[in-house]
């Protein structure tokens, strides 16, 4: 495993944001397109679990996103970042909700 400074992980702007539609992308068998508020900013986020998640599972929830990566564009859609998850050896992924209390928008580190 390679070792990293901590200076290295606060690059990463890490924020909670709520899915507030979500679906699945034509002509494609894992990519699904997220509208997240991120409070005051709303983006587009393409995420590749469709073949473990359906839309309706992520719409109305919490989850932590990385804002600053370079946007990407994925079936002709751009995403501006990236939803976390786990993930098993075997591909198996995990949501990783936040509670409802946590405002849409806080900072995670």
């Amino acid at each position: 495993m390679e070792l990293y400074d901590v200076d290295e992980f606060w690059k990463f702007d890490l924020r909670v944001g709520l899915v507030k539609r979500a679906e699945k992308l034509k002509r494609t068998r894992k990519l699904i397109k997220l509208d997240v508020d991120f409070g005051g900013e709303e983006r587009t986020v393409i995420t590749g679990i469709a073949d473990q998640y359906s839309p309706e599972e992520l719409e109305g929830k919490k989850f932590v996103f990385v804002l600053n990566l370079k946007p990407k564009k994925l079936s002709g859609v751009e995403s501006q970042g990236m939803l976390i998850v786990a993930e098993t050896e075997d591909g198996k992924v995990y949501l990783l909700p936040v509670p409802e209390e946590v405002p849409v928008g806080t900072r995670v580190w």
